[in-house]
């Protein structure tokens, strides 16, 4: 078996270094030996010696990341000098998980975990915070915030666990403003964790190809958010060392539940609460998520109300336009105005600068608001009451609920769909065209 060992782990001030390295001609990383970082900010209450956390612990976050590479990958042995016993106990359950959701996966595919060393780490005493709670400034952590306001609640933000998250730019810098911002709407202190886990460690074109191709996971949790789905509870884990030195014990993230009609669906992707509730080390482990069974609309309407029980407002940042202002048509930001709509208010007021209650009717009455999953739209058009005037959108929220959110998919989808025209246009494809054509001749 060809290794992937993690062969150094160093506190620097406030930030982690890891050093990881894979025997020559392996591939699965960017390079044979890669350079990783956590980096920890927090506002002026936060004091923390990372240079007093155990080694297991420090390890916690890069091995949890790590660990899905021996999912797939039966001639890898993924070296660990150091585990929490707690962890280590659990790696055969989050396995199981991981393989429920994403799989069934095979066990012949499967690599090998080496932990040289299994340490049975003692709670610190005298918490500083009760729980974590994990803000990103969309509507499931803004909700997950007002539900665990207070100072025994620790903000965190760690805007690196998204995919296509980017480094710097205006986005990185509102993801900054946000936490800090929301955690004076709740009264709470807050941390920024940065690091360069899914920029820097894995190849991520070799990965996919022997996933989706020779492997042939099809899952609907893959096929929705593959594999950085699959390390995305991991990423969230930066938050472990902290963690163990104020001896937070519960983390808390905002659920993405799903309904339609009477149908209740957990959220099938790196998310799910299945995932979450298997994830511990010492004596945290992940709380069942926050607000698990309420629609989004209701979530939306709840936040509003709380604020103006508190005399004041906060943003709710969806979108992922690299800008420091949202972009207000992006599927995500118009499912979240619609759902500020149906509760009677201004999107403006809530984080959507550039509202236009002429633009957004006309945007969406084109049926261009295509969800890949209707239950959003079912969503909000059941929200809609038929004998309430709305103070904004009125026309249109009427039109909403009186074509039903059946038939405005089906019109989104058929919209939606590439005709003659825009494929005769899409020049970038062309090079592919002319590759498929050039393999029909038998040419190599």
């Amino acid at each position: 078996m060809k290794k992937i060992e993690l062969i150094k782990a160093y506190v620097e001030g406030d930030t982690i270094h890891y050093q990881v390295r894979e025997d020559a001609g392996l591939g699965l990383l960017k390079k044979e030996v890669v350079d990783l970082f956590i980096r920890y900010h927090g506002d002026r209450n936060y004091d923390c010696d990372l240079s007093k956390d155990p080694y297991s612990i420090l390890l916690t976050p890069i091995s949890l990341y790590m660990l899905p590479i021996t999912y797939f990958f039966n001639d890898v042995e993924l070296v660990i000098p150091e585990m929490d016993k707690v962890l280590y106990e659990q790696l055969p359950i989050i396995y199981e998980a991981y393989s429920k959701i994403y799989g069934p996966f095979k066990k012949d595919w499967r690599g090998k975990v080496t932990v040289r060393k299994v340490v049975e780490n003692t709670p610190v005493e005298n918490a500083k915070y009760d729980k974590v709670v994990f803000f990103s400034g969309g509507v499931d952590a803004c909700h997950a915030g007002i539900n665990n306001p207070g100072k025994k609640s620790l903000l965190v933000s760690i805007p690196d666990i998204e995919r296509d998250a980017v480094s710097e730019g205006p986005l990185r810098e509102e993801k900054y403003s946000l936490v800090k911002n929301f955690a004076k709407v709740v009264d709470s202190d807050w941390l920024l964790i940065s690091n360069n886990f899914n920029t820097a460690l894995f190849n991520e074109k070799v990965i996919y190809n022997c996933l989706s191709f020779e492997v042939g996971l099809c899952s609907d949790a893959y096929k929705y958010d593959g594999w950085g789905g699959i390390r995305y509870l991991a990423n969230m884990c930066c938050v472990a060392p902290v963690a163990y030195l104020t001896s937070i014990k519960s983390l808390v993230m905002g659920s993405t539940f799903e309904q339609i009609e009477d149908k209740l669906l957990n959220n099938y992707d790196g998310a799910s609460p299945e995932l979450s509730d298997t994830i511990r080390f010492c004596d945290t482990t992940f709380a069942e998520q926050d607000a698990l069974t309420v629609r989004r609309t209701q979530k939306v309407l709840n936040i509003i109300n709380w604020c103006k029980s508190k005399n004041t407002t906060t943003k709710m940042w969806v979108c992922f336009s690299n800008d420091s202002v949202q972009c207000g048509f992006c599927v995500k930001c118009l499912r979240t105005q619609l759902n500020i709509l149906c509760a009677g208010e201004n999107p403006k007021e809530w984080g959507f600068e550039n509202f236009s209650e002429k633009k957004f009717s006309q945007y969406v009455k084109a049926y261009k608001y295509n969800e890949s999953n209707p239950c959003w739209i079912w969503d909000n058009i059941d929200t809609i009451q038929n004998d309430r005037t709305y103070p904004y959108c009125d026309e249109l929220l009427h039109w909403l609920k009186s074509i039903g959110y059946k038939e405005y998919h089906q019109r989104a989808v058929e919209k939606a769909r590439p005709t003659l025209m825009k494929r005769l246009l899409a020049f970038d494809q062309y090079s592919h065209y002319l590759k498929v054509i050039w393999l029909k001749t038998g040419r190599k």
